[in-house]
């Protein structure tokens, strides 16, 4: 959770961990007006979709460094265990949230398409 700090527009122009001022609003970063603020889209009232656009890009890159981390180890050019701890770890939960977003879904993830194979 944050607090924001807003200018004389009402417009978030800072997120803080604690209060700013009594009565300060607690917000979530799912918050749609978080969102923008944090991801840069909206700046002083006007849309900015080049930061979306460079999100989504970014997007897209991350399963593609996926599938060439799974095909080094597939050939056995790296070994899962020489990677950072954290990487391991942020890697296996990754994988597991796939699989239950395509255990529910099969229209959001396919998993038997690779991104090395789309473009």
């Amino acid at each position: 959770m944050s607090y924001a700090l807003r200018n004389q527009n009402n417009e978030i122009v800072a997120l803080t961990g604690t209060p700013n001022i009594e009565g300060d609003q607690e917000l979530s970063f799912s918050d749609p007006e978080v969102l923008d603020f944090l991801t840069g889209t909206r700046i002083h009232g006007i849309q900015d979709n080049r930061f979306s656009q460079l999100l989504a890009d970014d997007l897209r890159s991350i399963r593609i460094v996926e599938d060439l981390i799974d095909l080094l180890i597939a050939k056995g050019i790296i070994l899962f265990s020489e990677l950072p701890e954290r990487t391991q770890r942020k890697l296996l939960e990754k994988k597991a949230r796939r699989a239950e977003v395509s255990r529910s879904n099969e229209i959001i993830v396919d998993d038997s398409i690779s991104f090395f194979e789309a473009e």
